[in-house]
């Protein structure tokens, strides 16, 4: 019997694009079938098609800072699978870290035992550390990609990353600073020279400090919840025609606000929601004609008959945002923790979120999981469904 026809390249890309993201066994088994096949799923215009045509990434997993220092502090989705250490990817083991940040694909986590910053890729099991240099005043931080404005961040895995540090002075709690770090080098790396420190009103913020909860980077920016009900504004790509490096932003004025996390808004501009007893209150910042920017309450959402409550007197607590997938996480009085859709209001149960402090955030993992990102190359058909395959991981 003749062998049967190659499908015209093309064809072959059609098809493949159809494949959904949401079973990422299915494009590993399809990179296994040939080198042709393998070429085209990895081939970096049609990884931009593919993430075009399906919209936002996937949740892969989500992190936290356990109070058991035992658990893992990645908890990954039921279709993700970890990979097999190899010497360029070893095993880790981040039982000794703390969890700061994730974004772009990496997660950012501080090593206590060997006192070093740590950018880590869950898919590939690669990372990359650097020595802690960086000042006691800054104690906040979030890890983003070094690449220019143009890239859109689906498909920048591989880096090169900055890790963005805030902090308060401690002897003076009206003096904010930032600063810019190179994951390649080490060194200080801002776009333009420091600016000089923050000086805040003592009369009216009195003693500044920042949330512990990632910051949400919305044009360029990066926004940290303070107290004294405002957001801190980081311009990370400053050198690009603006002025201002920090900035305050004042929350709305409402008089029962809750728990707040800065998001970013439907339009792709700066949001918000925050969360006061079972109402999910969404908003967004605005420009009037006049140039002068305020708050707009664009949604209430009543959670009694969406989440399931014990007590009408515990209220529900705001646990953290997925940036790109426009879902918040929600924790009830019994600490189990679940995600709402801000468009289907659609809700699951986070699985296996045991150990989390009440208080604690929990950052979702957000990424593509393609044969990309993994450097796969076939090995072995072991049965109809199981593919094995070299270095970076398996299904």
């Amino acid at each position: 019997m003749a062998p049967p026809r190659e499908l015209i390249p093309d064809s072959l890309a059609e098809i493949l694009l159809r494949l959904p993201p949401s079973d990422p066994a299915s494009l590993v088994r399809a990179s296994a079938v040939c080198k042709p096949w393998l070429r085209t799923l990895t081939d970096p215009d049609f990884l931009r098609r593919y993430r075009a045509l399906h919209g936002a990434p996937l949740v892969l997993g989500f992190f936290r800072n356990p109070m058991n220092r035992d658990l893992p502090r990645f908890v990954p989705d039921a279709a993700f699978r970890q990979p097999r250490a190899t010497a360029a990817a070893p095993a880790a083991d981040h039982s000794k870290c703390h969890v700061l940040d994730c974004r772009h694909g990496r997660a950012l986590l501080y090593d206590y035992g060997s006192g070093e910053f740590v950018a880590w890729d869950p898919i590939t099991g690669r990372e990359s550390r650097m020595l802690d240099r960086v000042p006691d005043v800054y104690t906040n931080h979030a890890v983003l990609c070094s690449a220019d404005a143009g890239c859109d961040h689906s498909g920048c895995g591989g880096g090169p990353f900055l890790m963005a540090c805030v902090g308060v002075f401690r002897v003076a709690f009206d003096q904010v600073e930032a600063g810019l770090f190179s994951f390649e080098t080490g060194a200080r790396r801002d776009l333009l020279p420091p600016n000089d420190p923050l000086y805040l009103n003592p009369l009216e913020y009195g003693r500044y400090s920042l949330d512990e909860q990632p910051a949400a980077l919305v044009g360029g920016a990066l926004y940290f919840v303070g107290s004294s009900g405002t957001l801190l504004r980081y311009d990370v790509l400053c050198g690009r025609g603006r002025s201002q490096l920090l900035s305050l932003i004042q929350l709305p004025k409402k008089k029962h606000l809750g728990s707040v996390v800065a998001m970013e808004a439907e339009d792709g501009g700066l949001g918000l929601a925050s969360m006061y007893r079972y109402s999910l209150h969404l908003w967004s910042r605005e420009t009037g004609a006049e140039g002068d920017a305020s708050w707009v309450e664009r949604r209430v959402i009543d959670l009694k008959k969406l989440l399931p409550v014990s007590s009408p007197k515990s209220p529900l607590r705001l646990s953290g945002f997925a940036q790109g997938a426009d879902f918040v996480l929600v924790s009830t009085d019994d600490d189990a923790v679940f995600t709402i859709d801000l468009k289907s209001l659609q809700v699951s149960k986070v699985r296996e979120m045991d150990g989390v402090r009440r208080d604690g955030h929990i950052i979702p993992y957000v990424s593509f999981y393609t044969p990309a990102g993994t450097a796969l190359t076939p090995l072995c058909l072991v049965n109809c469904d199981v593919w094995m395959f070299n270095t970076q991981a398996y299904i």
